[in-house]
């Protein structure tokens, strides 16, 4: 599967400052959460009935201290080639901008399984399209119905 890297913009907030002034390391993981969401809705992947993704391991490397302003979360897939894996590792950077130019603060990798969320089980890549297109088919259908 051949998917293309994704970029979100995100201003960061007052409230996202820890005291010593800058972005709190946790927050950090909610930036990256976003730019996971981001990617998805881009390749028209954020709408499965039953098979969700969850986080299955999270390595963050912390580089530069992120204040306010706006940072980029650049988003992509390290390992997809096989649509029966039972997990998709994304590759993931937060960046800054000092001076005009991009600064790397954090990089990150994430490791995503799929479960069923009604059965608890581990499903694979390919379950959670296959889900997507079946649940957008059933959205498809009802919207006809309502109309």
């Amino acid at each position: 599967m051949n998917f293309e890297t994704v970029n979100l913009t995100i201003q960061v907030r007052p409230n996202d400052l820890d005291s010593s002034g800058h972005v709190n390391n946790a927050t950090v993981v909610e930036y990256l959460d976003a730019g996971r969401w981001s990617w998805l809705k881009h390749h028209n992947l954020a709408r499965g009935q039953r098979i969700i993704p969850v986080v299955a391991r999270l390595e963050i490397n912390y580089r530069h201290e992120i204040l306010l302003g706006e940072v980029k979360v650049i988003t992509k897939v390290e390992e997809a080639e096989k649509p029966r894996y039972y997990q998709v590792v994304f590759q993931q950077s937060v960046e800054i901008f000092k001076d005009g130019a991009a600064t790397i603060a954090s990089e990150a990798r994430v490791k995503v399984g799929f479960i069923d969320s009604k059965e608890r089980t581990i499903r694979t890549l390919q379950d959670f399209i296959d889900d997507i297109k079946t649940g957008s088919e059933l959205i498809s259908l009802t919207s006809l119905h309502s109309q």
